[in-house]
């Protein structure tokens, strides 16, 4: 969402905000846009000073996108982040087809998205009940490939970590293993990483099985975790409940509906308030003089405007032609037609 320190995969702590930068990227603009179009409700800040919106208008599924996780009073969220290109794969078809099952939701969203990559070994069934119960989880294991070093050496390459685990207490913790003996077919762990993951393991051995000892580690390490799901949100914005993937994505679809509807209601007035302006424009043009004298001459010219009756006085002659205007018997000018006459620059009431 922003340029700036946040820390790292290895558990390295963000810099203090005095020594980063945020900067808005394409996506942290597609949540904010339609702010300034009354696309959403604000209310008063913490301390009354300010107003916030109460919702963000958001052009995608942030809250699947990105993910959530909290801890309230009885109650815990716990939301893995996804493919935004899925995700919207999926809320296109839903518009097509409103009463879509749960099921054919996953062939746009099989499954999570995590950012530190990884594979995900649950079963297909799992999954499945998982997004349309709102509640489940799903295990994740490291990618890793074997690398041949020649005369019958190998060693493994750990390239992708999972999800929320950080690198130097991984390592720590394989460390462990091969000093207490927990894992004797181990027998060293190197970090060659850097900018991409690079985690080497070193068996004891060459007759080690690469699978055995990745099968070992599994079980006695951070290179496979299991991500809980919990879905519990609040749907309405007020009612905490644990949601499937398509109640989710419904809720999605309602809001952006309700956004684009206030929008396109917001252009509308400023269209309409436009040419109200406008109206007002040309009964001052085609009344130049009048609106002058009255401008000049008059201690309240905003009412005197006001009350003139323009529907008896709308043709003016220019030169051998006459303009009459199309607003004849509109009678008097409205408030903000008025404000925005006297407003203007007289050079602009100038004919051409």
């Amino acid at each position: 969402m922003a340029k700036g320190n946040f820390g790292n995969i290895d558990g390295d702590n963000p810099a203090a905000s005095r020594y980063t930068e945020a900067r808005m990227t394409a996506v942290a603009e597609a949540m904010l846009d339609g702010l300034n179009e009354n696309a959403v409700d604000f209310r008063e800040n913490y301390d009354g000073t300010l107003t916030e919106p109460v919702v963000l208008p958001a052009q995608f599924p942030n809250l699947l996108a990105n993910g959530s996780s909290g801890i309230a009073v009885g109650m815990a969220t716990n939301i893995p982040p996804h493919n935004i290109a899925e995700l919207c794969d999926a809320c296109l078809h839903m518009i097509k087809v409103p009463d879509v099952r749960d099921d054919t939701l996953l062939n746009f969203v099989p499954g999570p998205d995590f950012p530190t990559g990884g594979v995900i070994v649950e079963s297909p069934e799992n999954i499945a009940s998982a997004y349309r119960t709102g509640k489940g989880g799903f295990r994740l294991r490291c990618r890793y490939e074997v690398e041949d070093l020649g005369r019958g050496q190998w060693q493994i390459v750990v390239t992708e970590i999972p999800y929320q685990v950080q690198k130097s207490k991984l390592i720590e913790k394989i460390a462990e293993l091969i000093q207490t003996k927990k894992i004797p077919i181990l027998g060293d762990v190197r970090d060659e990483s850097a900018d991409d993951i690079r985690l080497v393991l070193e068996p004891r051995s060459k007759n080690v099985d690469p699978d055995v000892l990745m099968g070992m580690m599994y079980r006695s390490s951070d290179l496979e975790v299991r991500f809980s799901l919990n879905m519990n949100v609040l749907i309405d914005g007020l009612t905490p409940k644990v949601c499937s993937m398509k109640e989710v994505l419904r809720a999605f679809l309602d809001h952006r509906r309700e956004v684009l509807q206030r929008r396109s209601s917001h252009r509308m007035e400023k269209i309409d308030h436009r040419l109200e302006v406008l109206e007002g424009f040309i009964i001052a043009f085609l009344n130049l003089d009048r609106v002058i004298d009255i401008i000049r001459y008059d201690d309240d010219p905003k009412a005197a405007l006001m009350r003139e009756d323009w529907g008896k006085t709308h043709v003016r002659a220019n030169d051998d032609k006459d303009y009459v205007s199309p607003l004849a018997g509109e009678g008097e000018l409205s408030d903000v037609q008025a404000d925005a006459i006297l407003n203007m620059r007289l050079r602009s009431l100038t004919p051409p």
